[in-house]
């Protein structure tokens, strides 16, 4: 049974940011070790930046000349909808990789990154032209997570969430998908990684908690109930492995509430399925607060590994695709 006035499970979707505690009841954030913040913006070779910035002004281009060309009277409602969200999002991507601190994540720039030969798809058929775009998606997405382990700080964030959202991108086309409009830019915290561990492993007990509140909704047997039973057994796998390392440092492990008041009411399958879909997005924060936290390459492949399923989870569960996911806004 839920506790009345219990903390509140999906609370990420209520406006709070990576900054606040995770869930309400238990006290504030344990403050950053002396010494152990992560740095706020370093930056990654001025060469990988400038041929990053190019490749998603490119795909920027590639999506406008679909969205306009000589198919565009047979795009789809969704297909259009989707290619007009999807050029500014590159074209944003492109002027926070170019900025001396990317992760501010400008919308403008003093210099747009130097732009390519312009695509055509004069010669190609409207299942042609987003099959290009999707293979450049895909391509992108690979080498920006090639970078993304190298890099530290915020830098390892921002280039761990384009790629992530690139993953996103190829998925959904050539169809579309839902996605959140562009909005304004909150700004990341910086915390050590025993904190950003730590803040995760919270997140993850309300994660855990919910879906075993959805499963009991989700009828005996299925593929959706079967799906939602081994995405919570990777989340226990998550939270025991990060549990181990939290007390291998001697740090304090976070324990779960006995109960938390879930952001919707789990009547039936259709419900219990928007409540998965609400906390796998509100963990995502979370996953990219440890990318941007963590301290060695490993840790930042395992982190970046994490943000990419819990991106591909909630997709699965019907989130509508981010511009930048891994980050608050």
């Amino acid at each position: 049974m839920l506790a009345l006035g219990g903390p509140l499970l999906g609370w990420a979707l209520t406006g709070c940011t990576t900054s606040s505690p995770t869930v309400s009841g238990r006290g504030t954030t344990p403050a950053p070790a002396r010494g152990a913040s992560v740095p706020a913006s370093p930056s990654g070779p001025p060469t990988t930046a400038l041929q990053t910035a190019v490749a998603e002004q490119s795909l920027a281009d590639l999506s406008a000349a679909i969205l306009t060309g000589p198919h565009r009277i047979s795009l789809s409602r969704g297909q259009r909808s989707f290619l007009t969200w999807l050029g500014p999002v590159h074209a944003e991507h492109a002027v926070a990789l170019v900025a001396p601190d990317p992760g501010s994540r400008p919308t403008t720039a003093a210099a747009s990154p130097p732009a390519g030969a312009a695509p055509s798809v004069a010669r190609l058929s409207l299942a042609a032209s987003l099959a290009l775009l999707a293979k450049e998606e895909a391509a992108q997405a690979t080498r920006l997570r090639r970078t993304a382990v190298t890099l530290s700080g915020s830098a390892a964030l921002v280039y761990g969430a384009i790629a992530v959202a690139g993953a996103g991108h190829a998925g959904a086309l050539p169809d579309g998908a839902a996605v959140v409009p562009l909005g304004p830019h909150r700004p990341l915290a910086v915390v050590s990684d025993v904190v950003a561990q730590q803040q995760l492993v919270e997140q993850l007990h309300a994660v855990v908690y919910g879906y075993q509140l959805a499963i009991g909704r989700l009828g005996a047997v299925g593929k959706t109930r079967d799906r939602a039973v081994a995405d919570l057994r990777d989340h226990r796998v998550l939270l025991a492995r990060l549990s181990d390392r939290l007390v291998t440092r001697g740090a304090e492990v976070p324990p779960g509430e006995a109960a938390y008041t879930p952001s919707v009411t789990v009547r039936d399958a259709a419900s219990a399925q928007t409540l998965l879909r609400r906390v796998e997005t509100a963990l995502l924060p979370f996953c990219g607060l440890w990318l941007a936290a963590a301290a060695t390459g490993a840790d930042r492949t395992e982190a970046l590994s994490a943000l990419a399923a819990t991106a591909r989870t909630a997709r699965s569960w019907g989130a509508p695709l981010r511009a930048w996911p891994g980050l608050s806004d």
